[in-house]
């Protein structure tokens, strides 16, 4: 494990944050968790802060561009999203069925 320092006044902003963490869970925090929480949640804020406005074409050149230096990890991580989403789709048709959804006839055209 690494270790840093805080600054007293970070320190106590933590520690009194999570009290929040632990009202929106719902059940006791330990500190370490809440560092952890707060770490991860910053690092995709701020990735989002940079990458969210970057216009489809140029993510999906980037992600291609991962694809050839990463194969194994870009493709495995695809492959593994498709196959959770047919997932999804598939426990949605059967919850549907089973409830008697059917969807209303497509008018001819």
């Amino acid at each position: 494990m690494n270790e840093f320092t805080l600054t007293d006044d970070l320190l106590k902003r933590v520690t009194e944050f999570k009290r929040v963490v632990q009202a929106v869970v719902g059940e006791e925090v330990d500190l370490d968790n809440c560092f952890s929480l707060i770490f991860d949640r910053g690092l995709d804020s701020m990735l989002a802060d940079i990458l969210g406005n970057i216009e489809q074409p140029v993510l999906l050149a980037s992600f291609q561009q991962l694809a050839s230096r990463y194969p194994a990890e870009v493709y495995g991580y695809v492959a593994e999203t498709l196959r959770k989403g047919e997932a999804v789709n598939e426990d949605r048709e059967r919850l549907r069925k089973k409830l008697g959804f059917q969807p209303p006839d497509r008018p001819e055209r």
